[in-house]
């Protein structure tokens, strides 16, 4: 049983590491009050050289977070935009 365990889990290691992370990983910011994948940009703070993550939806500057996406899966979110679809993403976090 330990043995299959063990077989199993580095199968889906295997796995992850294949197809996610050695082919096309990219990250990607989404807004967390909105969820909206494609609208968060880099702006400027008046006045100074600091750029912020900002959302054009919520027009909010909180709760930012980057996730870890396929790279298909990002092209595929910003360039919906640009048909005026929009994508969201829930977000789910799970404790270390």
């Amino acid at each position: 049983m330990e043995r299959d365990c063990l077989i199993a889990h580095g199968a889906a290691a295997n796995l992850h590491e294949r197809l996610f992370t050695l082919s096309d990983s990219s990250q990607m910011h989404i807004c967390g009050k909105c969820k909206n994948m494609a609208n968060v940009i880099h702006r400027s703070v008046q006045g100074g050289k600091v750029r912020v993550l900002y959302c054009r939806f919520c027009e909010s500057v909180k709760e930012r977070v980057k996730v870890d996406v396929y790279m298909v899966q990002s092209y595929y979110a910003r360039s919906s935009s640009a048909w005026a679809y929009l994508l969201s993403l829930t977000l789910r976090f799970a404790s270390v």
